[in-house]
């Protein structure tokens, strides 16, 4: 049985994703919030991306979801910046990894499928987000291999 999540976007699709990025850059009382050396981003309107070829699989990340966006090495963030065409990917992406494939945060439950995603699934759903949004062959590849190599420390982090 598929899980029902409340609050869907009401907005057109574009592509697998509905609803528009709207991010607002988070600040503490010393400045910008930082983790890690990187600005962190509270989602401000729901994100909803259909994975895979079923239509009623869904991922949907809340409003007040934190992201640091792409999490690019600051050393390539020439080539790859953090909110570069693949951003809507990587904002998936994290609220995978953050979930360890879940979808549950807080008291949302953000994916319909019922079984959880496995690392290996959202890295790949981070590849397909990536081919949606129109972003080159070879930075879909550069950036997955990124995180199939270095991303297990941040997975439920």
């Amino acid at each position: 049985m598929k899980k029902t999540l409340p609050g869907r976007p009401k907005t057109d699709r574009f592509g697998r994703f509905a609803g528009k990025l709207v991010l607002v850059l988070l600040d503490n009382k010393d400045g910008p919030s930082i983790r890690n050396g990187r600005s962190l981003w509270g989602v401000q309107r729901a994100l909803e991306y259909q994975a895979g070829d079923d239509p009623e699989e869904l991922i949907i990340v809340p409003p007040g979801f934190v992201t640091d966006l792409a999490s690019v090495p600051r050393i390539v963030w020439s080539f790859y910046p953090p909110d570069g065409p693949w951003a809507k990917a990587a904002i998936i992406h994290d609220f995978l990894y953050w979930t360890k494939g879940t979808g549950e945060w807080h008291d949302h439950v953000g994916i319909t499928r019922v079984m959880p995603y496995s690392r290996k699934e959202a890295d790949d759903i981070l590849k397909e987000a990536m081919a949606d949004r129109k972003v080159g062959k070879w930075e879909q590849f550069v950036i997955w291999l990124s995180v199939r190599l270095g991303g297990a420390g941040g997975w439920g982090k």
